[in-house]
């Protein structure tokens, strides 16, 4: 009996130690996959879509307004409301605090890389002895090109799915559920209620119910999960729980006005389960393929035909999620619920539940850990030992297939041809995004302080002056008043009218709420710079009445003295390092 004892200890250390050196080799892959951030610094090219254009502006206002109880946020569009500009991450708002926003963007950057792998990894142990598999697949997972503004909302959810494993268990530890709990609450404070956390909440929900009929104790010890999930998620998006509630906010969202379409379940099919999906791809058609050579394999092989199921339960619970799932999606995305949707008001107009997608990615990428670990464990029972070898290296070639892929779509690839092509690699970079410089100059030549005054931003994204400490009329909110949205088309209601394109994109969202130009890109592109804007139809008078004192152009304006702006720059505001200059217009009028 003490034999057996000691040499359970000793499988126990052992099963610790492999556990440290492949965290420890995960996370140090992760800081090496950082390597041409480090170097680049705010030269490295980082996605702006919702980024940079979008969500970082979020952050830097919150953290400049943290703890200020404010309703509204007077920097953008009059004032807008706070529940409007709600951080998708909210704990990574007090990074912004403390450091300059790329460093805050580098700190988000590696906890969602470190989380993803580890959440991968724990979650993968937790039902496949052959721990490789799940640091491989970890690895893999690290790499998808996720956004690091959304925090853990997709590379950290795994981390509940974990934490519910721990709970689960019949008689848990009591610090390991202190660190399930622990992972409960950090997966609500670096997420967002509305992106994600609303499916999580529901699932545990279910998870809590069903436990019930099996286990009272279980049950408890998710629901107890559920609660601190719930309070967590209320007490990080308040601005948002009060909008819902009606408390405090006396505004009609311009999510009313967004026009819902249909879609049939084959595009669902092919956005969200086959990766065409940019924010939930992780190469699902090669994951898919896999587990179904795997599957097929491994039944052939499999004595009890009968029990095969049964004994590969992780493995069809999997599959059945993702069924269920789409299935969900479908449904939601029908002619009959988008009819209903597009006449009623409110949440069930306004809050978008296709997002339950973003739950899909950890469960591709567990049924990749599964399925590798069956092939591979399926040969090993039949002891033939050259199958179970050519089935790890099948399982090893397809993670590094994913791996090279999820690399070779990231920034960090983009940000190491920066490094080896230099300014011949034409994607814009962090700081060339922002160009502080131009905007410090911009402040000189208008001659005041940049607090005390409005500007509207022509051929270059708001966010830029926003970052940069201006007053912008213009911004990019999915949660503003609707009455500032339908002043705001005064302004650009003439150019609107040009366009199809244009007026359908305002009109029937409107989150963007930019001057758009006909005739011209509104957006990032090199060749769309350093022109002269011929023909516009802005109603800079509008504008005007609105508060905007001044126009921040990326072009000259044609005949701006017949539009009612005065040129302030006698030559453009330039940079050598900067894709383009800034034009400065009073507005008259």
């Amino acid at each position: 009996m003490i034999t057996m004892i000691e040499n359970m200890s000793n499988d126990e250390k052992k099963v610790k130690k492999n556990n440290v050196i492949y965290i420890v080799a995960g996370c140090v892959l992760c800081l090496l996959s950082m390597l041409p951030f480090f170097i680049m610094g705010e030269k490295s090219i980082i996605t702006y879509n919702d980024q940079l254009d979008g969500e970082m502006i979020t952050y830097i206002l919150n953290a400049k307004h943290l703890f200020e109880g404010l309703d509204t946020y007077p920097e953008l569009m009059n004032g807008i409301p706070s529940a409007g500009m709600m951080s998708p991450a909210p704990l990574f708002v007090f990074l912004f605090k403390v450091f300059p926003p790329f460093v805050c963007f580098m700190i988000m950057t590696a906890v969602t890389r470190i989380s993803a792998f580890l959440s991968t990894y724990f979650f993968g142990s937790a039902f496949v002895k052959k721990k490789w598999i799940s640091f491989a697949a970890g690895i893999a997972f690290m790499m998808m090109p996720y956004y690091p503004v959304y925090g853990l909302c997709i590379p950290g959810l795994a981390f509940v799915w974990f934490a519910l494993v721990i709970l689960s268990k019949d008689s848990p530890r009591f610090r390991h559920m202190l660190a399930a709990y622990a992972l409960i609450i950090l997966y609500a404070l670096t997420s967002s209620l509305a992106l994600v956390g609303f499916g999580v909440v529901i699932t545990l929900a279910l998870l809590t119910l069903v436990t019930a009929f099996k286990s009272g104790l279980k049950a408890l010890r998710i629901a107890a999960a559920e609660i601190l999930l719930l309070v967590s998620y209320t007490l990080s998006n308040m601005p948002l729980i009060r909008q819902l509630l009606g408390k405090g906010y006396e505004f009609v969202s311009n999510k009313s006005e967004t026009l819902i379409s249909s879609r049939s379940a084959l595009d669902i099919l092919k956005t969200y389960i086959l990766g065409g999906d940019p924010y939930t791809a992780c190469f699902q058609k090669i994951i898919i393929c896999f587990a179904v050579v795997s599957i097929v394999l491994a039944f052939i092989f499999f004595k009890e035909k009968k029990k095969f199921v049964k004994e590969n339960k992780p493995l069809f619970y999997t599959i059945l999620f993702i069924t269920v799932t789409y299935v969900l999606l479908v449904v939601y995305s029908s002619s009959f619920v988008t009819g209903l949707r597009n006449q009623s008001t409110g949440m069930l107009h306004d809050f978008n539940f296709i997002r339950i997608a973003w739950m899909l990615p950890p469960a591709f990428m567990f049924l990749l850990v599964l399925s590798a670990n069956l092939l591979v464990e399926t040969f090993e029972k039949k002891e033939k030992k050259a199958l179970s070898v050519l089935a790890a290296v099948l399982s090893v070639l397809v993670i590094v297939v994913i791996f090279s892929l999820a690399s070779f779509n990231n920034d960090s690839k983009t940000t190491t041809m920066r490094m080896l092509k230099g300014s011949e690699y034409k994607q814009i970079s962090f700081g060339q995004f922002y160009s502080k410089e131009l905007f410090d100059e911009a402040e000189r030549v208008i001659g005041k302080d940049r607090k005390d005054f409005k500007v509207i931003s022509m051929g270059l994204t708001p966010a830029s002056a926003a970052y940069n400490g201006f007053n912008c009329l213009d911004a990019y909110s999915n949660n503003y008043d609707v009455n500032y949205k339908h002043e705001f088309r005064e302004i650009i209601e003439n150019e609107l009218s040009k366009s199809d394109y244009y007026r359908g994109y305002f009109d029937d969202w409107g989150n963007r709420c930019y001057i758009y130009l006909a005739s011209y890109k509104t957006g990032i592109n090199a060749y769309f710079y350093n022109i002269t804007f011929y023909e516009i139809d802005i109603n800079f008078k509008k504008a005007k009445e609105m508060g905007a004192d001044y126009v921040i152009s990326a072009s000259a304006i044609d005949g701006y003295e017949e539009r009612g702006l005065k040129l302030l720059t006698a030559e453009p505001i330039s940079s050598e390092d900067c894709w383009y200059k800034l034009y400065v217009y009073e507005i008259m009028q």
